[in-house]
């Protein structure tokens, strides 16, 4: 009977140990018993149904693309782009180049080593544009 007794003592002791180590381990990696749910749930509008304006969201920021003046070319050389994007040129070449429209619409002068020039496209069209200095040089934005 004695025996019978320690027995379940060292098995509870055993069970009474391993919930401690299973709680020990649920609380130290972050697992929670409570539900959760997030801040704010997205709003999807309704199938067939225009979303409505709402004064909440703010209004989308103008776009910006960058061309990279590298290796005696326009990286890259041809771009499509929305109504009122601004276009960034960034020369990386060690030697002056320009960026400069064929119809005159924009030019940035001289771009020394790591100089930037940008300009925004607020019309739809076809911009040919290359460098002054290097006539091989060439590029378009294309604006929709």
């Amino acid at each position: 009977m004695k025996n019978h007794f320690n027995e379940l003592i060292a098995v509870r002791t055993v069970l009474i140990v391993s919930l401690l180590l299973i709680a020990v381990f649920i609380t130290g990696s972050g697992i929670s018993c409570q539900s959760q749910t997030p801040e704010s749930a997205p709003t999807v509008p309704s199938p067939g149904l225009p979303k409505e304006p709402s004064s909440a969201e703010p209004p989308a920021a103008p776009a910006q693309i960058e061309v990279a003046i590298d290796g005696f070319a326009f990286k890259p050389a041809e771009i499509t782009i929305p109504v009122g994007t601004t276009v960034m040129w960034y020369n990386n070449d060690s030697v002056i180049h320009t960026a400069t429209a064929r119809d005159g619409s924009f030019d940035s002068g001289s771009l020394s080593k790591d100089d930037m020039f940008s300009h925004t496209f607020e019309a739809k069209g076809s911009f040919e544009y290359y460098c002054i200095l290097h006539p091989y040089m060439t590029g378009v934005i294309i604006v929709e």
